[in-house]
């Protein structure tokens, strides 16, 4: 067996699904499910079964879970320290799509202003995605907005922000609606499962309320290009739209009846180990939050 191996089986047990695994490993489903047969049938032990076409984790998966993740936590550590020399020391950090781009480049200046000859690994990605990379120890520390389901890590919130509705200057709807008028009219949203939507549908749902998007983007900048052409109306983190706003060719919507406001976390890995110089940029991190 291999790390290869327990990073699939993690993968697979956090997302319940050998297909989704196979899309955040950049791997083939085949390959995942081999992956999985070839543990059960070396260890003798059944990790999954399906019930009603959903993969659910055994108990003895569970508890495999639990140390699969601890040997994968100890080797990202071992291998950050392999690689790190005292005048490059490696920070790795992590970051969802919205704060990757209002919070992080500012604030990666101010790590190499702090410490010009630290090594800094980025990685911008959907927050399940990040959490995945934290949880594996692939990361040493990230700020991500939406939820997080792994009991794995430490988890402390971060900033607050709000998502809001934005239209072409032209598009046929007035500066004020009723979330109930909202579904009636062409939405552009993000895709599915990202925090942005999730958190869209949740506040539809409390309301009793579904959509049928005229477009689905993993683009922030394809939805508000969209709207910019009176296409629709694309609900986007606040934070994101000012600079879309300068050539007045959109507009922000206020929705009555309907709260967008959500946090955002710093997210670790409980049994991380901190050297001093992860210390200092995590509590940097924490310093410059928006507030």
């Amino acid at each position: 067996m291999t790390l290869r191996h327990l990073r699939i089986f993690v993968t697979v047990a956090k997302n319940g699904s050998m297909s989704r695994a196979a899309e955040l490993l950049h791997i083939a489903q085949p390959a995942v499910s081999c992956a999985v047969a070839e543990i059960e049938k070396y260890y003798r032990v059944t990790l999954f079964e399906r019930i009603h076409r959903r993969l659910v984790i055994t108990e003895a998966g569970k508890e495999l879970l639990i140390k699969a993740e601890e040997v994968l936590a100890s080797f990202a550590e071992f291998e950050s320290l392999a690689i790190r020399s005292d005048d490059h020391p490696i920070v790795r950090i992590g970051s969802s799509l919205t704060l990757g781009k209002t919070f992080l480049p500012a604030f990666l200046n101010k790590v190499k202003a702090v410490s010009p000859d630290v090594r800094i690994n980025v990685k911008i990605d959907k927050t399940a995605a990040i959490e995945n990379e934290i949880a594996e120890g692939r990361l040493d520390l990230a700020i991500v907005e939406g939820k997080i389901t792994s009991t794995f890590l430490f988890v402390r919130p971060f900033a607050e922000d709000r998502l809001v509705a934005v239209a072409g200057k032209d598009y046929p709807v007035e500066d004020r609606i009723e979330l109930s008028a909202l579904t009636g009219h062409s939405l552009l949203l993000r895709e599915r499962g990202s925090a942005s939507r999730d958190l869209f549908d949740s506040a539809l749902a409390t309301a009793s309320l579904s959509v049928h998007p005229t477009m689905e983007s993993v683009s922030n900048e394809a939805l508000f290009a969209a709207a910019e052409e009176n296409l629709g109306i694309t609900i986007l983190p606040e934070g994101l739209v000012p600079p879309h706003l300068a050539g007045g060719k959109l507009r922000v919507l206020t929705i009555a009846g309907a709260s967008f406001e959500r946090q955002s976390f710093l997210i670790v890995h409980k049994n991380k180990k901190f050297s001093p110089l992860q210390k200092e940029i995590y509590d940097l991190c924490l310093a410059e939050a928006p507030r």
